[in-house]
């Protein structure tokens, strides 16, 4: 069984090997690391000591690890290796697997572990950090420069089962519009790709928020939809719509009172093309045959145009009548019966005529123009494709977009 010490070694005679490699396969130009002079011996780098040059300094081998560095101790900011650069548009450090032709398995450009169990809160594997005051200078960039393929530009992985693991974890602190812990963003014009998508693949949550305060989800659109969700939608909680919902039919679902373990009890809405409200009730006249219905003070400020319905319950006599005698006055109105202690039951409804209803009164026949002209609400019922249907955004497929999870390299 080899011990830490044996591996220790071992790859201290890689590297040695890969130096005396490097030693015969420098090109014209190239300088040994430590040494611009190229009739120099000293190709080694000298720890501890500022190495300088102005020339590319290369290390090739064939080996499988190219540099191997190691820094033993717990001494807090350690870093085996860092690149800087002061000048020009260069990176720090670039890591290229094989001249970018290794095909071989969990090959990469720049490889970073971590490897005790318990490390301080601002370790990590590979650690990027930008100063920048501007859009540019990212702390990591990873990029996909192919037009084809569908391997990710920077790609995380969490083997991890405990709560709140995450393959790719972003923080931010600040409250600036738009600032983000995690940002995607879609350059392309056309329908249909995200800036961020999520893909659970089974019954987990492709997408999830949460805001103890705030909001868990937001969506903006100034010309299109917020949101397009396909699919059912379930909420849990209160639904505020501060707008006009349109809707193709409503109704309530409840346990049923007689089954609730076994049956749901539906109702479907009242519909009307007014904005009408319906009020209704009992009451009974006094031995004069009058009755006054009193309705609440914002009765009139929200309700006109008002209809009455009047029925006579119980065994009156024969010719019993009931009438409106005073119509709505001061939120109240009274009826009037022929004889007296008549039991009348009541109805009236009112159309809406508050600020918001008398600025988005319903329009009951709506012409299709634009791009609605020709298409259908229901394109299915009509035996038309969904590309046919007003919900359709321009450039998508005739068929509905059934997303699958794709497919990524496993990783080590």
């Amino acid at each position: 069984m080899r011990t830490p010490l044996f591996r220790r070694l071992h790859w201290a005679l890689l590297i040695g090997c890969a130096c005396a490699l490097v030693f015969v396969s420098l090109g014209a130009g190239q300088a040994r690391a430590g040494s611009c002079n190229p009739g120099s011996t000293n190709f080694n780098f000298t720890l501890g000591s500022l190495n300088t040059c102005n020339s590319t300094t290369s290390l090739t081998g064939t080996g499988a690890t190219g540099l191997y560095v190691e820094l033993t101790g717990t001494a807090a900011n350690t870093r085996p290796v860092i690149g800087y650069a002061s000048g020009g548009s260069g990176p720090g450090v670039i890591g290229i697997t094989g001249s970018t032709n290794s095909t071989g398995g969990y090959s990469a450009g720049v490889a970073g572990g971590l490897n005790p169990s318990s490390p301080a809160s601002d370790s990590a594997g590979v650690r990027g950090v930008s100063y920048s005051q501007t859009n540019f200078g990212a702390g990591v960039w990873g990029q996909h420069q192919n037009s084809s393929g569908s391997a990710p530009g920077v790609f995380g992985q969490s083997l991890s089962t405990a709560a709140s693991a995450s393959g790719v974890y972003g923080e931010i602190n600040g409250s600036a519009d738009y600032s983000a812990g995690v940002r995607g963003q879609n350059l392309g014009a056309n329908c249909c790709g995200f800036g961020v998508v999520g893909f659970s693949a089974g019954q987990g949550i492709g997408i999830g928020g949460y805001a103890p305060n705030g909001f868990g989800v937001f969506g903006w659109s100034p010309n299109n939809w917020a949101a397009w969700l396909d699919g059912a939608v379930t909420v849990t909680n209160d639904l505020h719509v501060y707008g006009t919902l349109y809707k193709g039919g409503g109704a309530f679902r409840i346990d049923h009172p007689l089954d609730p373990a076994h049956s749901y009890l539906q109702h479907s809405f009242v519909e009307s093309p007014d904005m009408k409200n319906i009020y209704d009730g009992n009451v009974t006249t006094d031995s004069k045959g009058y009755a006054i219905v009193a309705m609440p003070k914002w009765f009139q400020a929200l309700n006109k145009d008002f209809r009455y319905q009047l029925t006579i319950l119980g065994h009156s006599p024969w010719d019993t009548q009931a009438r409106v005698w005073n119509e709505l006055k001061n939120n109240r109105f009274t009826i009037r019966t022929n004889h007296g202690k008549v039991k009348v039951s009541w109805q009236v409804t009112g159309i809406r005529h508050d600020a918001y209803a008398n600025a988005h009164r319903i329009q009951v026949v709506v012409p299709k123009t634009g791009e609605d002209a020709g298409k259908y609400a229901y394109p299915g019922l009509y035996g038309q494709p969904h590309s046919k249907g007003v919900t359709a955004i321009a450039g998508m497929p005739k068929a509905l977009p059934r997303l699958k999870a794709p497919v990524l390299p496993k990783q080590r």
